[in-house]
């Protein structure tokens, strides 16, 4: 499990967090009314979520009406006690266009994970994020080999998961109805 550091010794309120957070220089999740410092990320992480945020950007223009989002905009999980900061998310219900700064219907949630953060983004955030009802597909990419995990919430609400390698080629987001690419996901990172 990820190691927090706690910054604040009393519960906040969720106005204070909001405006607390509008003039932090540092991310912090709030999680049960306490802050939660957001670690740094490395060029692949970031080179990651912009592939990622350009290819869904250009293939989702053509089926709807979406909006992609990464690593700034907050996503309320559990009502007005867990926010978080996924690295990518796609926004479809109207109530999220006209939300400023928390997003509260994703259907398709991205981490991208690293040695660093796989147990939290793995485990922990996946058990928070289940929380949201509109959640359809909770993806995992990985920063440091080629491998995606996606997973998909069934018609029951169970939740099964399928593992893509390179060999793959591409991996689906089946709340979107596409597949992205697995070497335009991972262009320009430095282990290819």
């Amino acid at each position: 499990m990820k190691e927090y550091t706690v910054t604040n010794t009393r519960p906040m309120t969720v106005e204070e967090y909001i405006e607390f957070e509008e003039n932090s220089e540092v991310r912090h999740e709030f999680i049960e009314n306490q802050l939660y410092p957001m670690p740094g990320t490395t060029d692949d992480h970031n080179d990651i979520c912009i592939n990622l945020t350009q290819l869904l950007k250009m293939l989702l223009k053509t089926i709807g009406k979406f909006k992609v989002h990464q690593e700034n905009v907050k996503v309320q999980i559990l009502h007005e006690k867990d926010y978080t900061y996924p690295d990518v998310m796609v926004v479809s219900d109207p109530q999220d266009f006209d939300a400023r700064y928390i997003k509260k219907y994703p259907p398709v949630i991205f981490e991208v994970i690293s040695k660093t953060t796989r147990m939290d983004d793995q485990v922990d955030k996946f058990i928070r994020y289940k929380n949201i009802a509109a959640l359809q597909n909770y993806i995992l990419v990985d920063s440091e080999k080629v491998l995606v995990e996606v997973r998909c919430k069934t018609t029951e609400g169970n939740w099964e998961a399928n593992t893509y390698l390179r060999s793959d080629g591409h991996f689906p987001i089946p709340a979107q109805g596409i597949d992205l690419n697995i070497e335009d996901v991972y262009e320009g990172v430095s282990f290819l």
